[in-house]
């Protein structure tokens, strides 16, 4: 049965739904539907739709002509473009970082270089990164409401249509039954989300996103016996995706099992050090197998990347006290105290002792 995905884009009531995940460690990736429009759609389709985009003797004959461009003017921001916007097309999202990351130094003001990175990032299940990416190139945005609500409702039908485009060129694509998925998980129907992941899996069982997808639906909803699988299946087709050795870790860690945890969380920091939310997970690893001392900077690395995180900070209380070092500890819950109250509007929060 054929989901009606064009439907859904057209219903401006849904414009506040949330997706149909529970708050938990996964909250922060919750999209809301402005987002799910620019990010997932381009995920799901431009992503997957690149190596079909570009026939291979077309990448095998322009590609060597684009390197050389690109090393021959570094400098140049259309050659490091070219290259990265043909490496994205030519279905080589991790190539394609490099030269775009590039552009981006050499024009920070030019929009399009964060979009491909955007999509390149989705592409390699590197959510957190991507979004990132599409938040600056939203905020070169000048700031008129005029243009803000034009360019939403405008994405919003070009959404539309590339769901329309993927049903018609490939109907029987497993990109397809991730985008159902995401689609149900808007609309709170987690159970025919599921069904979809799980099938986007079977059709494609040699592909790592299509566990991690599945993985992180069941990890959403607090099913990690059967996430762990899923993860361990992304991670031995692709032994650097840090965010499935993130996930397991963290699952490993609810599960008491602490060596293990780390382990995964260092594979994870090894391909991507600026990840807070596996440092902080490696802190709490790291105090389960009672090691303060190498829990505090693994926290405090935590904070330096995302200091608004208020567990970080009682954490890095938590880990003070144990240590003995009570002075700083205080200062810390106080901190601790006063996020919390911001994050509230004031309300009064209960004693974290």
């Amino acid at each position: 049965m054929r989901t009606n995905l064009s439907k859904y884009h057209d219903r401006d009531g849904e414009a506040g739904r949330q997706p149909g995940r529970p708050l938990g460690w996964d909250s922060k990736f919750r999209l809301n539907r402005p987002v799910l429009l620019g990010f997932l759609l381009a995920h799901f389709i431009l992503a997957s739709g690149s190596r079909a985009a570009e026939d291979a003797a077309g990448c095998t004959r322009e590609m060597p002509a684009l390197e050389a461009a690109a090393q021959a003017k570094p400098d140049s921001v259309d050659a490091q473009m070219a290259l990265g916007v043909k490496r994205f097309r030519c279905g080589q999202p991790a190539a394609a970082l490099e030269p775009l990351k590039i552009a981006i130094q050499l024009a920070p003001n030019n929009s399009s270089p964060y979009f491909y990175l955007g999509v390149s990032l989705l592409a390699l299940d590197r959510e957190e990164e991507a979004r990132n990416a599409f938040k600056r190139m939203a905020a070169l945005t000048p700031p008129d409401d005029e243009q803000l609500y034009l360019l939403l409702h405008g994405y919003a039908k070009l959404s539309s249509e590339l769901a329309e485009r993927l049903h018609e060129v490939a109907p029987d694509s497993y990109r397809l039954l991730q985008v159902e998925g995401e689609f149900f998980d808007a609309q709170n129907r987690p159970d025919l989300a599921l069904d979809k992941y799980k099938l986007a899996v079977q059709k494609k069982p040699d592909v790592a996103s299509t566990h991690y997808a599945l993985g992180s639906a069941y990890w959403a909803r607090f099913r990690s016996d059967e996430a762990a699988p899923e993860f361990r299946k992304a991670i031995k087709l692709s032994p650097e995706h840090y965010m499935a050795r993130y996930k397991l870790g963290m699952i490993l860690l609810e599960q008491n099992c602490p060596s293990d945890a780390a382990a995964e969380l260092l594979a994870a920091l090894t391909v991507q050090p600026g990840l807070a939310d596996a440092h902080f997970g490696l802190a709490k690893a790291l105090v389960q197998q009672s090691k303060p001392a190498e829990a505090l900077p693994e926290v405090e690395r935590s904070i330096e990347i995302d200091p608004g995180r208020e567990q970080s900070h009682f954490l890095r209380y938590q880990i003070l006290r144990k240590l003995g070092r009570d002075e700083e500890a205080a200062t810390e819950l106080a901190r601790f105290r006063e996020l919390k109250r911001s994050a509230q509007g004031n309300a009064p929060e209960p004693n974290p002792r």
